[in-house]
């Protein structure tokens, strides 16, 4: 939830130009792989998913590709804090509007799904906690620490470049006083969870019309962005803080050279994302 983790999710990975193009395809893998859709499903949600595709491109990349270009103009320069967490906030926006778009699209289909979909779910739900006890909770208290630094330094080596040892200690050194508890983060993991299969729990009830299974779709989503529940939200504010800062700390002491392979990078995948657009522009 830092600058850094801002920067990761509007860049998603190297092969970002793929990953674009195919984004409805992936989506639809990820979905399918959560609540195993059945024939009848498949169709409406690959449609749902390509005509969302389509409205990104033609309607949200412009404002997307304006913001990363604002913080490749800026990356050359100090920051602050408050710069740091108006940008997570820019991307929290994003993120929000990207999943209230699908809302209704896919509110017939998510209402049409099964106790054994619902099961199926709440399976790869324990699966996934599984996997996040085994990153985040394997080893003592200074095997998790070296890990977490492991993970800051890799998000920023990304966008800087290889850091130095000195960059590298003050990311070890800030994350000690880190509010990150792993044990209260997989509660809230489990909390929302829990608060997703309710949402489509209810949304299967015989006689609930469309209009009001979208809206508690619509309140879901928002809680994923900001959890109703205030120990949840408040836990969150103080990641975000944290991480603003830790994300000002660690770029105010990266070189010019570093500063510079951040602008290279930012205006790289802006240009993926570009080309990537316009190939598919040019196919339909």
């Amino acid at each position: 939830m830092s600058l850094l983790s801002v920067l990761t999710l509007l860049a998603a990975c190297s092969t970002l130009r793929i990953g674009y193009s195919q984004a409805d395809t992936l989506v639809y893998w990820w979905l399918d792989r959560h609540l195993d859709f059945s024939s009848a499903q498949t169709p409406l949600v690959r449609q749902a998913l390509v005509q969302w595709q389509t409205w990104h491109r033609t309607r949200q990349l412009p404002d997307d590709l304006a913001l990363l270009e604002q913080v490749a103009q800026e990356a050359g320069a100090d920051t602050t804090p408050a710069q740091a967490c108006r940008w997570w906030k820019a991307v929290q926006t994003r993120q929000e509007t990207y999943l209230m778009a699908l809302v209704e699209p896919l509110a017939d289909t998510l209402g049409s799904l099964d106790d054994t979909q619902l099961k199926h779910l709440q399976t790869r739900f324990d699966t996934s906690n599984r996997e996040w006890r085994d990153n985040y909770l394997r080893g003592d208290s200074d095997q998790r620490h070296r890990a977490s630094v492991e993970r800051i330094v890799d998000r920023a080596e990304t966008l800087y470049g290889r850091l130095d040892s000195a960059q590298r200690r003050l990311i070890s050194e800030r994350l000690r006083s880190s509010p990150w508890d792993p044990h209260r983060w997989l509660q809230e993991r489990q909390r929302q969870q829990q608060e997703t299969l309710a949402t489509l729990r209810a949304g299967t009830q015989p006689g609930l019309d469309k209009a009001r299974r979208t809206a508690a779709l619509r309140t879901w989503v928002g809680h994923t962005v900001r959890p109703g529940d205030e120990a949840a939200r408040s836990l969150r504010e103080q990641l975000v803080r944290f991480q603003c800062e830790l994300a000002t700390d660690l770029h105010n002491v990266t070189t010019s050279e570093q500063r510079a392979h951040a602008t290279e990078r930012l205006q790289g995948w802006g240009r993926d994302l570009r080309s990537a657009a316009a190939a598919m522009a040019a196919a339909r």
